[in-house]
């Protein structure tokens, strides 16, 4: 009930503090803009909205500040935050918006720049500020005054994680923006009106960004140096942490290959365009951007243990950026080979190479240390001893970059050799060729020669990753001892399956009598069967961990699980003893559903459409 009453209450003020505020700005534009008069079906729009929204956003955001006043769950309640930050972040991108045009038409009439209807933007830029300002501050201090009263937590902290970090982030590209600019314009050659224009933009996007990321980075620095375990162990800082990261990586190499084609296309003897400054302004611009950003993950490194699912982000950050330059270095060293196939196959197409030459020597330049660096990160993170090897060597993200690029090298492979066969063939068969067939394949071998090699390493690594883990899981089997708590044939059956898939398990069987509470007393794990005629208080007495599946009978039955099949027992307690080695939570096993099955005949499909299609570019790429 107060959930549904929290949503009607801060939807309903949403839309009329949206549409308060902006009847507001553009009523009053239209009356103080003496140039343009509005007509008058437009002031009475605006009218009839402001006489509509402002009620409407009064009554249900006092309704719900009296509701917050009575009750400190309300106040702490995510629906709430989610009004307060998500209005912020609506009205922080506008405000911004005109500050900057505001500004940036005041220093133009100030430069002698000629601006088309100055005024116009002089009062839309000071109305709209003006408004959105005193709305945004007042919704600031709302939400800090929230904050003050019941520390967020959950939720509720996550909803204000998101917006700090949206608003930095934000900050941080404009700022970004504005710096690249006035570095080409400080070292460019460009001069007159138009760049003092462009000065005047790029110092107004530093200045701007600076405030709106500085104000929001420091607030959630503070955040995460005096808050709890809560914020400082939050996955989604991590996230935009490495996400900024790549970002500004993935820029900065892509601005790094067309600089290094450039120098070996003059080093070649071609012709270079562009100016060198619009590559290295980026460059510089957004490897302090990323180093800064490193330099933060490290100290939070230091600040607390990383969790599982920052280990997580950090993972996807690290294979992302290995992949992109891994891909970069296959490409590059790909073309370079079919551009040294196709030179010794003919000589006087050499002078023909100079660009393909340029253009792979730059990619694999730039991609090769990236994938070298990234990629001795992870490894050296799986080769850490104990545990930390084990779930580095074990995770998704890792075994999807693996078998990726097994996948992709495979189809690669596949697509070279049908094409070179293609070729042969139709030789053979009589059809006519007119050129030099090596140079005709060039492309072709040298793809399939990297796709080898891929297939070689990867494929070499994930044995040594499928050895480590299965030593690792050997070595926690010796060190558990299990009873099974069962009778009859049911305990050698559970046995047999345990003893077959765990070799290393100290198993035993849990008998009568003394014996079997020695065995019982003694375990760290107990697994088996229970029914309801059973001494529920029995097990109570030995600290083990239980696994139990419980059994009904003709007076009991087991209401919200799935009844137990005694064929299945002995694997359903298998595989909650692997999960329980491995430290996952326990999930049963299911059969394969219906959703599966078509899931997996799709995705065969698809991978036939995609197989077809790479031979089919193969036969027009290669030729």
């Amino acid at each position: 009930m107060a959930v549904v009453r929290r949503w009607y209450l801060y939807i309903s003020a949403t839309i009329g503090l949206q549409g308060f505020a902006w009847s507001l700005i553009w009523l009053l534009y239209g009356v103080w803009l003496a140039p343009i008069q509005a007509s008058i079906s437009t002031t009475a729009f605006q009218l009839a909205a402001l006489a509509i929204c402002l009620p409407l956003w009064l009554i249900h955001w006092l309704w719900g500040e009296r509701l917050a006043r009575r009750d400190l769950d309300e106040r702490a309640s995510a629906v709430r935050k989610l009004y307060l930050y998500g209005n912020l972040a609506a009205f922080l991108i506008p405000l911004t918006g005109s500050v900057y045009d505001l500004l940036d038409t005041v220093f133009g009439l100030l430069a002698g720049v000629d601006r088309t209807d100055p005024q116009a933007h002089i009062w839309y830029g000071v109305i709209a500020s003006l408004v959105l300002g005193s709305l945004f501050t007042y919704h600031s201090v709302v939400a800090r005054n929230d904050a003050h009263q019941v520390p967020l937590a959950g939720a509720g902290a996550l909803v204000r994680r998101v917006y700090l970090l949206f608003a930095a982030g934000a900050g941080l590209v404009i700022w970004t923006n504005g710096v690249k600019d006035l570095i080409r314009l400080i070292f460019g050659s460009a001069s007159g009106t138009t760049v003092v224009q462009l000065f005047i933009s790029a110092i107004l996007n530093v200045f701007i960004g600076l405030i709106v990321w500085l104000g929001h980075w420091w607030r959630a620095q503070r955040l995460f140096a005096s808050a709890g375990e809560d914020e400082r162990g939050s996955a989604f800082r991590k996230f935009y942490l490495y996400l900024v990261i790549v970002v500004a990586s993935i820029t900065a190499v892509i601005n790094a290959t067309f600089l290094l084609a450039g120098v070996f296309r003059s080093m070649l003897g071609l012709r270079v365009e562009g100016n060198l400054i619009d590559v290295l302004a980026p460059m510089i611009v957004l490897t302090v951007v990323a180093l800064y950003h490193a330099s933060v993950i490290q100290t939070d490194a230091t600040a607390i243990a990383e969790g599982p699912q920052q280990a997580g982000v950090r993972r996807l950050a690290w294979y992302l950026v290995a992949a992109i330059g891994q891909v970069a270095a296959l490409v590059g060293l790909g073309g370079l080979l079919s551009v040294i196939i196709r030179g010794l196959a003919s000589a006087d197409a050499i002078t023909d190479l100079r660009e393909p030459l340029a253009w792979f020597g730059a990619i694999l330049v730039v991609g090769l240390p990236i994938w070298v660096v990234c990629w001795r990160q992870v490894q050296r993170a799986a080769a850490t001893p104990g545990e930390i090897s084990v779930a580095e060597r074990s995770s998704l993200v890792r075994r999807i970059y693996l078998f990726g690029f097994l996948f992709i090298a495979s189809l690669t492979l596949l697509s070279a050799l049908i094409y070179i066969l293609f070729r042969l063939i139709s030789i053979a068969l009589g059809e006519p060729f007119s050129g030099n067939l090596l140079v005709d394949l060039a492309q072709a071998i040298a793809y399939s020669l990297i796709a080898i090699g891929v297939l070689v390493t990867h494929g070499l690594v994930l044995r040594t990753d499928t050895r480590m883990r299965e030593a690792a899981e050997l070595s926690r089997q010796a060190q558990v001892r299990v009873a099974v708590l069962a009778e009859g044939a049911l305990a050698e059956q559970i046995a047999s399956v345990l003893r077959q898939q765990f070799p290393q398990l100290a198993l035993t069987i849990a008998g009568v009598g003394s014996e079997a509470e020695t065995q019982l007393a003694s375990a760290d794990l107990i697994v088996g069967v229970w029914e309801p005629s059973g001494d529920s208080n029995r097990l109570d007495r030995y600290p083990a961990r239980k696994l139990l599946i419980p059994l009904a009978n003709m007076n009991w039955a087991w209401v919200g699980i799935e009844p137990a099949v005694v064929a299945n027992i002995p694997v359903q307690l298998a595989q909650a003893v692997r999960q329980t080695l491995a430290g996952e939570p326990l999930r049963p096993q299911r059969g394969v559903g219906a959703g599966v099955v078509i899931g997996g005949i799709i995705a065969i499909i698809t991978v036939i459409f995609v197989m077809v299609g790479l031979v089919q570019v193969a036969l027009f790429t290669f030729r």
